[in-house]
This record gives structure tokens, C-alpha cells and sequence, in this order.
């Protein structure tokens, strides 16, 4: 019985390294094939009467069916460096509780395009004049 366990997780180990170098594996040959792109926020799409939801649409050719079907897209804002901060990327989604104001912002993306989402139970505005003139960096993968 003692032996029975033994061979057990032999197999077991076996099999957990084997996923593991499967998942490592797929991840390293995605990497070759990802492409970054850097668009600056700007003007907003739409914005509710009610300055409870808005959004920009950018276009993105980069984003192909074969990505659609396949891939996906990772968004971060940058969050430029000051005196205090280095530069850094912030990965989206985020909820911002600043301002006294919470405010949800989301990436959604299609064929060929873009659409960052602003939603909160207040208004956006703050949100909309934090994020304008920053850049924002999408992983297409």
C-alpha cells in the first residue's frame, strides 16, 4: 500500500510539472507575437447628460480577427513620474476612489478598435480631466 502512494505522487508531480511547462510554454511563444501600441487619451466619445457614463472609442488596426479569435488586449494608463514617483504604467480596470467620487474605468475592444468605458454613481468629469492628454499602452497579444 506504502508503494501505492508512493508511485501516486510520483504521477501526481509528474503531471503538475507537466502543466506547468505547458502554461510557461504557451506563454513564451505568445510573447513573440504581441504587439504594443501607445495612443494618447483625448476627447471623450460619448458622455450621458447625466455625466454618469462616457467613453472613447480609438481605433486600433492592430486589433485583426485573428486577435479577436485568439488573442486579447491588456491596457494600462501611465502615470507620469514627478520629484516623489518614477513613471509607471497603471493596468486597467480601475477604480479610482479619489475625489470623493468613485469612478470605474473599463477597456472593452472590437475589430480594429478600442473603447475605454468611465462609469460612476456621481459623475465622471474628475475621472475624464484626470486621464486626458495621458497615454495609454495596449499589449495585443
Amino acid at each position: 500500500m506504502k508503494n501505492y502512494y508512493l508511485v501516486r505522487h510520483f504521477f501526481t508531480m509528474i503531471f503538475c510539472v507537466s502543466i506547468v511547462l505547458n502554461i510557461s510554454g504557451c506563454a513564451n511563444s505568445n510573447s513573440k507575437d504581441q504587439t504594443v501600441v501607445y495612443l494618447k487619451l483625448e476627447d471623450m466619445s460619448y458622455v450621458a447628460d447625466d455625466s454618469l457614463y462616457g467613453n472613447q472609442k480609438l481605433d486600433v488596426p492592430e486589433i485583426t480577427q485573428s486577435v479577436m479569435d485568439n488573442g486579447g488586449v491588456l491596457a494600462f494608463i501611465e502615470r507620469a513620474a514627478t520629484d516623489e514617483r518614477p513613471q509607471r504604467w497603471s493596468q486597467l480596470p480601475q477604480l479610482t476612489l479619489a475625489w470623493d467620487n468613485p469612478t470605474y474605468i473599463y477597456l472593452s475592444h472590437g475589430l480594429g478598435f478600442v473603447r475605454l468605458s468611465y462609469q460612476s454613481s456621481q459623475t465622471i468629469k474628475d475621472a475624464v480631466e484626470y486621464t486626458k492628454d495621458k497615454r495609454l499602452k495596449l499589449v495585443i497579444f
